[in-house]
Order: structure tokens, then C-alpha cells, then sequence
């Protein structure tokens, strides 16, 4: 059986807001990785740079 985002590319975030992990996957148009807090709703988006980063988990207040 196989999910929606078996293979999508994703980061993982800390939402301090609510102390909580969630992933959060690449936009369509692989531009930024875009995702909410599953508790308050806040959204989050990290743009992906030229430059990447070799951190795949990241925090967010």
C-alpha cells in the first residue's frame, strides 16, 4: 500500500508554537517547502536555495 507522499521530498520542522514535529514537503513547483502547525495552523514556508543546506530539520517559533 502506498501513500500520496511516499515519495515526495520533505524537511522536518519543530513548530515551537505548539512543541510539536510535523513534516512539511516540496511545493509542485519545488521552489520551497511549504507546510502548518497541526494544532494552531501556522504556516510555514522555507524556500529552497541555490545553495541547500545539508540540514533536513529545522525549528520553528
Amino acid at each position: 500500500m502506498s501513500t500520496k507522499n511516499e515519495n515526495r521530498e520533505y524537511i522536518g520542522i519543530i513548530f515551537k508554537c505548539c512543541n510539536i514535529y510535523n513534516r512539511i514537503y516540496l511545493n509542485k513547483e519545488k521552489t520551497s517547502f511549504v507546510g502548518w502547525c497541526p494544532r494552531c495552523g501556522k504556516k510555514v514556508e522555507v524556500k529552497v536555495s541555490p545553495y541547500g543546506s545539508t540540514s533536513r530539520f529545522f525549528e520553528v517559533s
